[in-house]
């Protein structure tokens, strides 16, 4: 008899506990749609010559903050005619954080060629990749809570600002097209932009990992 008992009880408790983590995942799932496909970014500009030339001086690294036009290095005017001298200024085109140096003093460059890389980190977003079976329910303005890897259990707000029109594999080199007769399907992923509300004070820099929640419910 007291064995049967204790049978009731573990099976009461297993149906308990079954229920109670379906009703979690059925949960959420009805109210979040949540990824770890997720990352900062940002938009980033490039400081480039307009002319061909050497570099003489260049005045920034990694890190550094600069503030839009200001002049960070200068080409080589030797030979150079008057009208050609303001050009060989190197100048940022707007204001941001320094993110990489891609050449140095002394190194001939060209116009188009990349001399540093810069991000405003103030206008950083979330952007991740949703699967295609989910993308109808998420909508512009959306509320979505996330945490960055960085900073732990720190949690941030922001709002779904954009969703992409073409999947990811639609800009991939590798064509995903089965032509040898084998076509295994592929659940497809379109991006989402997400908004930043509040850095709380933390450095947040581009490609940090983040997991997301996207608030499907009651927004």
């Amino acid at each position: 008899m007291k064995r049967k008992l204790v049978l009731i009880i573990i099976l009461a408790v297993m149906v308990i506990s079954g229920a109670s983590i379906g009703g979690y995942y059925w949960y959420q799932g009805a109210n979040y749609i949540a990824t770890d496909n997720a990352r900062l970014a940002g938009d980033i500009y490039r400081v480039m010559p307009r002319i061909a030339g050497k570099i003489n001086t260049l005045g920034i690294k990694v890190g550094d903050t600069v503030v839009a036009d200001q002049i960070v290095g200068q080409q080589d005017i030797t030979n150079l005619s008057n009208s050609l001298l303001d050009q060989a200024t190197l100048r940022t085109p707007i204001g941001g954080t320094v993110i990489q140096t891609a050449a140095k003093v002394g190194e001939v460059v060209a116009p188009g060629q990349s001399v540093a890389m810069i991000v405003d980190k103030s206008a950083l977003y979330v952007s991740a990749d949703i699967d295609e079976t989910k993308i109808k329910k998420i909508h512009v303005g959306q509320l979505v809570t996330f945490d960055v890897d960085t900073y732990g259990a720190t949690e941030f707000q922001g709002r779904v600002t954009e969703i992409g029109q073409a999947t990811a594999s639609t800009f991939s080199l590798l064509p995903t097209t089965g032509s040898s007769g084998n076509f295994t399907k592929v659940t497809q992923r379109l991006n989402v932009k997400i908004s930043i509300d509040d850095h709380k004070g933390l450095d947040l820099a581009p490609g940090m990992n983040a997991s997301i929640k996207i608030h499907i419910k009651g927004e």
